[in-house]
C-alpha cells in the first residue's frame, strides 16, 4: 500500500510539474509574440507615429 501512495503522489506532483512548465512556455511564447508585434514588427507600418510626435 504504501507504495501505491508514493506512485500516485509522485505521479500527481510531476503532472503539476509538467502543467507548471507548460504555463511558463506559454506565457515566454506570448510575451515574444507582443514583444515582437509592438516593439519590433515584422511587417511595414507607415511612418503615421511621426505625425503623432508633431
Amino acid at each position: 500500500m504504501p507504495l501505491v501512495i508514493c506512485t500516485v503522489f509522485f505521479t500527481l506532483l510531476f503532472s503539476v510539474e509538467y502543467c507548471w512548465h507548460l504555463a511558463c512556455v506559454a506565457e515566454e511564447e506570448w510575451a515574444l509574440k507582443r514583444y515582437e508585434a509592438f516593439e519590433h514588427p515584422r511587417r511595414m507600418t507607415s511612418d503615421r507615429y511621426l505625425d503623432w510626435l508633431g
